[in-house]
């Protein structure tokens, strides 16, 4: 009972007041701070750009080494045992399969945007994963 109350409190500190504020340090959303900002609809869509960058290159990569560091500390300690080998090996496998499965599904949406013009018929010259709200 300790163990899963500990758990639901470190969850309920970590939801409600450190994640508000990483996302105002972290910039991920773009108004509303003061009241002579306020937000508009162009600014959900920077909000959804925001968040896709913050969890492609902000999240993804520091998980992705913790992850890579303890299936290769898991394959270092396994000293021969077969199921903790195949455990590790599992962890790895995963790891590499989910970096090449987000990046890759990125870069598609980005080429399939670029082939049908999305830049000539919104003005994002940078591409579609730039927006500017006025």
């Amino acid at each position: 009972m300790k163990k899963e109350f500990a758990i639901f409190f470190l969850a309920f500190l970590f939801l409600f007041f450190i994640v508000p504020q990483a996302t105002y340090a972290q910039g991920l959303v773009p108004c509303g701070q003061t009241a002579t900002n306020p937000c508009t609809f162009c600014d959900f869509f920077k909000l959804f750009e925001n968040i896709v960058d913050f969890v492609l290159f902000t999240l993804v990569p520091p998980l992705a080494i913790l992850m890579i560091v303890i299936g290769g500390a898991m394959f270092f300690f396994a000293a021969g045992d077969p199921g903790k080998l195949n455990q590790a090996k599992a962890i790895l496998t995963s790891v590499v399969i989910g970096l090449i499965f987000i990046y890759t599904a990125w870069l598609l949406v980005g080429l399939f945007f670029m082939t049908i013009g999305v830049a000539d018929w919104t003005g994002l010259q940078e591409g579609w994963f730039t927006i500017e709200c006025s």
